[in-house]
């Protein structure tokens, strides 16, 4: 008699780090059809320490855990400045992980009427308004430009990308938002000045969040 054996493929899963990965390199050598200009490039390494989040997850993370929140998405120019930092800032200051979630997916939208009058045009998911909640202390009023360019104040708060985030045991300790001033525009290669500043503030931000995002026995 005989005996026939099969070899069983293997399906190999990618990790966060690999998708986040993939995500910001499918942009690359990409032009962005809304300004005509080629998206800033983003090569993160294979074990960046970014993990994806969901807006329930980030929650509990604010309110009740400690940890790096980066929020941001991955065809905004500044949001693609900062993630080659905070890749390489996370592994030299021995982060366990990243949580990375892009805030634009459940966010409202607010446009002025035809009295320059702010209203929203389409509302944000629940999980949305309570991060913004939380946030409330730390988050600049938003405003809108009428087209005159007077500016107008939407008596809202908006979390804007990039915006990162340090959290110590339930409490905010330090937020990030932007790149740097002196970048007029994401799409402008970072002077070596700049980009020393970028992470020494952050460097700053990441220890207000203890040695390690998590341990073993946090919620994480």
């Amino acid at each position: 008699m005989i005996y026939f054996s099969f070899k069983k493929d293997v399906v190999t899963i990618p990790t966060d780090a690999q998708k986040i990965k993939n995500e910001f390199a499918s942009l690359n050598n990409q032009l962005n059809e809304n300004n005509q200009r080629m998206y800033p490039l983003v090569n993160l390494t294979d074990d960046n320490l970014f993990v994806y989040k969901t807006e329930e997850e980030i929650i509990k993370i604010i309110e009740e855990s400690t940890g790096v929140i980066f929020f941001g998405n991955s065809s905004d120019a500044y949001t693609r400045t900062l993630m080659p930092i905070v890749d390489n800032l996370s592994k030299k200051l021995n982060l366990e992980q990243v949580y990375y979630f892009d805030i634009t997916t459940i966010t409202d939208t607010i446009a002025l009427d035809d009295l320059n009058e702010p209203i929203i045009k389409e509302k944000g998911s629940s999980g949305y308004y309570k991060i913004l909640k939380l946030l409330d202390e730390q988050l600049p009023n938003y405003y809108l430009t009428s087209p005159t360019g007077e500016k107008i104040d939407t008596l809202e708060k908006r979390i804007e990308v990039p915006t990162i985030l340090a959290v110590k045991n339930g409490k905010i300790k330090d937020i990030y938002m932007g790149t740097i001033a002196s970048q007029k525009s994401g799409y402008d290669k970072l002077t070596t000045e700049e980009e020393k500043q970028i992470e020494e503030n952050l460097e700053k931000l990441m220890k207000n969040a203890l040695n390690n995002t998590c341990s073993s026995e946090q919620a994480c």
